[in-house]
Formats: structure tokens, C-alpha cells, sequence
């Protein structure tokens, strides 16, 4: 489950996969492996040149998320304490 307690507010907004940001370098909102989250990880590494070959090499990370969906029910049940 994705929680970013930022844009859980009205009015925000939140990119989807793969969105082209609209700034300078045009960085792409880009899933990532654990392994990936670490110090020195920038968005500038991911931008339109690079999330195509990076897709190309490792697939799409983000393709089971659009599968069957999560039991919302289940997952609220293993928050609870």
C-alpha cells in the first residue's frame, strides 16, 4: 500500500507512473525497486531518455499494480493493531 501523507490534502494531485513532470529536464515519475532507495538517488536519473531503456532492460515494475487490485478489507484489517 502507497501512503504519502503529503498529497493526502484537497486539492492535491498526485502523478501516476510514468508521467512526464513539466520542468526542466523532464523527469519521469518512475517505480522503483527497493533496492533502488538509497542515498544519492536523484530524479534527475530518470527522465524521458532513460525510463524507456530502463523499461526496455528491466520491464515494467509497475505492471502488477494493475492487475486484480488489493482487498482494501484486508490490508485495513493488518494495519490494526
Amino acid at each position: 500500500m502507497y501512503v504519502d501523507y503529503l498529497q493526502n490534502r484537497k486539492g492535491q494531485t498526485i502523478a501516476s507512473a510514468y508521467s512526464v513532470r513539466p520542468k526542466k529536464g523532464a523527469t519521469v515519475s518512475t517505480p522503483l525497486e527497493w533496492k533502488e532507495v538509497k542515498k544519492g538517488l536523484h530524479p534527475s536519473k530518470f527522465d524521458i531518455y532513460t525510463v524507456p531503456k530502463r523499461v526496455a532492460k528491466i520491464g515494467d515494475i509497475f505492471k502488477p499494480v494493475l492487475g486484480r487490485g488489493a482487498d482494501i478489507m484486508k490490508c485495513l484489517k493488518k494495519m490494526e493493531v
